[in-house]
């Protein structure tokens, strides 16, 4: 076995025996196991430098407002966009948000849909788990106080075909001892890690060091790696969750990507997987206090406004014959695209990646109204070892107040699927049987259940986390001056990803245009920029 396999299988060497010392100082009555994982718990904080670590602090030298005018146009209202906006906002800026929709919150979006019964339902895009990680996002919703009406998901948990499962919400949550909480909640065993070729493998989930792993490990897919590592299967069961998550087949995963996610959700914090989310529809939960926040910030708030021409005015810019100051395209990559790639006044290098970026793959929602209640026990939310392409439940109507009072009135329950890499030989007309075949697989009890009213959403805006695809995945700002870009989409200079990403690079933007005119941004935080092990700490 290697020295690095060994770090990360077996409590460090190097530092064992100054735990053991630090163990014997403590008080007799505290030197059993909980006082051997304070001192683990003491050496990996120290390790990391804390798990929250101040990325940008703006000077303060600089102005709370704009000294002059200043016009921003923030193309997307998604969540970069709002962050984007907001910040800009607080300073004083004009600012038009366009969006296309006639909602904002883009992935996060809700909206009204009416059925042809006549019926209505406030629907979303599809669930999201609000990560306790999340600082910079969820600083934001913490000025609104949205947080405080959300509630802590029961357990992580993953149900297999089988109808066996995995929770994870008594694993430790100390980075490093949750690898072990990781077998003792039974993820893997032991043997097939200590005793296969896999244990001179595990060092590397350690040791992610940003650029440096990107350049080793962005050609190779994480199903690559899992092949020449000899993953046990057990273990590949989670692994396979995280890769699934971020809307990419294993073999189209980076391993690089894989690295990363792994590093912010579970080797850089103390939070665990357990997460919080609403109890009532997005709408009146998040999205309608964020409107009234952003208007009254002086955020003039476009809906169903797509923009059709983008054009350079001098030093400025003309959007559908607005003119600006600055642009933020917080759009998704697709529609950015679209806008920017043939435009002569933009720069070759950020033409070159928006033209070389792959497509993100198609994805699945499928929100259905059923005559049925799968069996007690399980959490509201959980994920699936998937058997062709379900990968995710959500079972409102043990979430959701309204789902809630459907469900009193009507029996039943309200549930959405949620396929995040739809397979490419599947028709988009197949999607909806396969979901709710695969559902009744894991749930028998759900065989021949009346289904009374359906909404399903096929799409594929989502960034292409592929190999390969890091080094022309452009930044926050362009080298077209007064043009930034925003999303998940974008490279991030620090390890965030999905929502966290998506507001963290709105606010970067926002910064960008505020700071060279003397106007403070925003702070920004993030989880350590590096692993226990990497080769730069």
């Amino acid at each position: 076995m290697s020295i690095a396999s060994t770090l990360c299988l077996a409590v460090p060497a190097m530092a064992l025996a100054g735990w053991t010392a630090r163990w014997l100082m403590l008080p007799p009555q505290d030197r059993g196991l909980f006082g051997f994982r304070g001192v683990v718990a003491w050496w990996v904080e120290r390790r990391l430098g804390g798990y929250r670590h101040r990325f940008h602090e703006p000077a303060s030298s600089l102005s709370d407002t704009v000294s002059k005018p200043l016009r921003v146009a923030v193309i997307g209202g998604g969540i970069a966009g709002i962050g984007a906006a907001s910040v800009l906002g607080e300073r004083g800026a004009d600012v038009v948000l366009y969006e296309r929709n006639n909602h904002i919150g883009g992935k996060l979006g809700a909206w009204t849909h009416t059925f042809e019964d006549g019926s209505q339902e406030v629907v979303e895009h599809g669930f999201h788990a609000f990560f306790r990680h999340y600082y910079n996002w969820n600083a934001f919703l913490d000025t609104m106080k949205l947080r405080e009406g959300m509630r802590a998901i029961a357990d992580y948990f993953v149900l297999k075909p089988d109808g066996t499962s995995t929770g994870f919400r008594n694993v430790d949550t100390v980075p490093m001892l949750n690898l072990y909480g990781l077998w003792r909640a039974g993820a893997y065993k032991m043997r097939d890690v200590l005793f296969t070729p896999a244990r001179d493998y595990m060092h590397i989930f350690l040791r992610y060091d940003g650029d440096a792993t990107f350049e080793e490990y962005d050609n190779t897919s994480y199903a690559a790696f899992a092949k020449e590592a000899h993953l046990p299967k057990d273990l590949q069961v989670v692994f396979n969750n995280f890769a699934r998550a971020f809307f990419a087949d294993t073999d189209k995963m980076s391993f690089a990507e894989m690295l990363k996610s792994f590093h912010s959700y579970y080797l850089s914090h103390d939070h665990g997987l357990l997460y919080d989310f609403p109890t009532v529809d997005w709408e009146e939960a998040l999205l309608a206090p964020i409107r009234e926040h952003l208007t009254d910030l002086g955020v003039q708030i476009r809906l169903e406004h797509p923009v059709h021409v983008i054009e350079r005015d001098g030093d400025a810019f003309r959007v559908d014959g607005e003119r600006y100051d600055s642009v933020v395209m917080a759009c998704d990559m697709p529609a950015a695209r679209m806008l920017l790639s043939d435009r002569e006044w933009l720069d070759e290098d950020t033409r070159h990646k928006l033209k070389s970026l792959p497509q993100g793959q198609r994805y699945a929602v499928l929100r259905f109204w059923s005559d049925r209640d799968v069996r007690g026990g399980i959490p509201p939310y959980f994920v699936t070892d998937r058997a062709f392409m379900l990968d995710a439940v959500a079972l409102y109507h043990r979430m959701e107040e309204g789902a809630v009072a459907y469900q009193k009135a009507n029996g039943g329950g309200v549930y959405e699927l949620h396929c995040y890499a739809v397979p490419d030989e599947l028709p988009d007309e197949d999607v909806r049987d396969r979901l709710l075949a695969e559902f009744e697989q894991f749930f028998p009890e759900m065989s021949g259940q009346i289904v009374s009213r359906e909404i399903l959403q096929i799409k594929d805006d989502f960034v292409a986390l592929h190999t390969g695809a890091y080094a022309n995945r452009p930044s926050v700002q362009t080298a077209t001056p007064g043009l930034f870009l925003a999303g998940d989409w974008v490279r991030v200079p620090f390890p965030a990803m999905l929502m966290e990403a998506a507001y963290s690079t709105g606010v970067l933007a926002a910064n960008a245009i505020l700071e060279p005119h003397g106007t403070k941004g925003r702070a920004l935080d993030t989880v350590p920029l590096v692993g226990l092990f990497a080769a730069s700490r």
